[in-house]
Formats: structure tokens, sequence, C-alpha cells
């Protein structure tokens, strides 16, 4: 048997015109997919396509082998469920009955949960962790907390394959890892399928098992490291002010340097810290400058040309030499 879930055969997406074209791919079941791209690529329409909220213009979807074009509202919501980056309305019912609309798809308002459904929505609550919150109103979680219940009205829908569009866009950075760690750990442990469109590529790079890029209107999908590497991702999402420390696997600014520092450092927090201060402030680090500061100790130490290059700096960087 087949472990293919889902099949995407040149396709063509967009609105008035296409935004990109030619998309090919194919998706192991299990796997967690990172979708990427620059805003304005198609990542969202791709998503909208998937889900049959915008019709494509040419090409094939099979979901466990069948053309999704033909199926109704109903069959795809059995099949595919997904969260947005935040709802527009937060209704005032409990976190418990918001969990619970994931299983509209099998019922109606009529009849009420089963208990292997109160079973089934426990259980997501447990597995998401905010079993805690089974009985607060969704309008008054946090957006992490709130993301968490969407994550968890996902999963009670029973679906396969898990879309998620910019799942982390409003969350602050603790939530942002939090939510990646939760579906990692949700791709692991449900046997589901996801695919996650985000801009955060490095938490995309690290945790996903494929890797899809949207950029001036063609598709590429592969090993993320593959991907990165052959198309130059981080490069292409670097500004002139802006540039991909590998070191670090983070974006950082890149300041205007005016003077050169020799920095000798023990390794501390405080040298590190001393580092960060002086490149804000336009000092390049290199070890050849006659301008030199050390950090030996806790304590830092500097020459009498380093005292003149930063008179001007003394009262931001709080520091005293011997």
């Amino acid at each position: 048997m087949s472990d293919l879930l889902l099949g995407i055969q040149n396709l063509s997406i967009g609105y008035s015109e296409p935004i990109c074209s030619e998309i090919n791919a194919s998706v192991r079941k299990e796997e967690l997919v990172g979708l990427a791209g620059k805003n304005g690529s198609g990542k969202s329409t791709l998503i909208k396509s998937i889900v049959g909220l915008q019709s494509m213009f040419s090409g094939r979807i099979e979901l466990n082998g069948e053309d999704i074009s033909n199926w109704n509202s109903e069959k795809r919501a059995k099949e595919i469920s997904v969260v947005f980056s935040r709802l527009s309305q937060v209704p005032q019912v409990s976190v418990f009955d918001l969990v619970a609309l994931g299983r509209l798809p099998y019922r109606n308002w009529i009849k009420k949960l089963t208990k292997e459904e109160i079973q089934i929505i426990e259980n997501s609550l447990k597995l998401v962790g905010i079993e805690h919150l089974r009985n607060s109103f969704a309008n008054e979680l946090s957006d992490g907390q709130l993301q968490m219940a969407m994550i968890a009205r996902a999963l009670v829908q029973d679906t396969k394959l898990v879309i998620m569009d910019e799942p982390t866009s409003h969350l602050d950075i603790e939530n942002q890892f939090r939510i990646f760690e939760l579906i990692y750990k949700l791709s692991k442990e449900t046997g589901k399928t996801f695919l996650i469109a985000s801009h955060q590529i490095e938490l995309l790079l690290h945790n996903s098992t494929q890797l899809w890029w949207m950029n001036e209107g063609k598709f590429y999908a592969g090993f993320p490291e593959q991907i990165a590497f052959e198309q130059k991702i981080f490069e292409q999402l670097a500004q002139e002010k802006i540039r991909f420390d590998y070191s670090s696997g983070s974006f950082q600014f890149q300041h205007p340097k005016s003077k050169k520092i020799n920095l000798v450092s023990d390794g501390s927090d405080l040298a590190y810290w001393a580092k960060h201060v002086l490149e804000r402030n336009g000092f390049e680090i290199e070890g050849n400058s006659e301008v030199r500061i050390e950090v030996e100790n806790g304590i830092i130490r500097f020459n009498e040309k380093l005292v003149e290059s930063i008179s001007n700096l003394i009262d931001e960087l709080f520091i005293f030499g011997e």
C-alpha cells in the first residue's frame, strides 16, 4: 500500500492571472512540510487552492489518490483541517465548545456529543496541553493559548492532513517556538501529515522533513537543506541592511561600521554584551586594530585609544576599566 498522501501535478494558481505555475509535489503520510516564500509569492493562494477556497487555473490535486476538485465542502472537511494565523472574531464560548466544533463535519447541531466524541475532545486538549483551560472562555485567552485551542480543534476534526497558514504570525517569540515545538511533537505522535506556511524560515528548516519554496512565479520542493542551498533562500531573504549569519543561524541587522576594534573575549556573558553594544554603535570587531578591549574575570579593560574612540558612548556602555 502506497504511503503517498498528497499529490500535486502541474498546478497553476492565482486570481485574475497566475501567480505561480508548474507546481509539482508529493507528500508522504506523517510528513511535516514547510512552505516558505516572500510576501505575494503565492503561499496562501496555494493553501486556499488545496482546501477549495480558491479555484485553480489548471492542474490536479490528489489526496489519497482522489481528485479533490470533485469534493464537496463536507468531504473536504473530513479530509483536510486548516488553522489560520488568527480568528477574525473570537466567539464567547468555552474552549471545550470551540474545540468541539471540529466534530461538525460528522454531525449536526441537533445531535449531542457522544461519549466517544467527548473523549476525542478531551484527548486533543490534553495532547495540545490546554486541558486546564477547557472551561475558560475563548475570547479571554491569550493569542498563544487561542492558537493552541485552534490546533486542538483541527485534531478533533480527525483529518489525515492538517494545514496551517502562518500559525505564529501574531505571537511573541516564546509562543512562536512553543507552537512549532507542538507541531513537531504532533507530527511524531498523531500519525497526521502537516503542511505549515510560515515566514519563520529558520524554524521550518530545523523541523520540516520537506521544504516548499515559492519565488517569482516558480515552485521548488525537496529536502530543506537542499532547497535552502540550491535556491539560496537566505541570500534572497537578506537585504541591504539585513544579512543571514550562518554561525548563529539567524538574520541580523548590518549597521554601517565607522571604526575598528580588537575585542579579546573570555567567553563570558559580559564579553558577549560588550561586543553587542560596540557593534550596535558602529564598531567593527577585528583582530588587527590598535584599539583594544579585553574581558577577563568579569572585568573589562581597555587601552587609551579605546577611551578616545568611545568617549561619546561611555554613558551607554556602562563599563569602567582599571
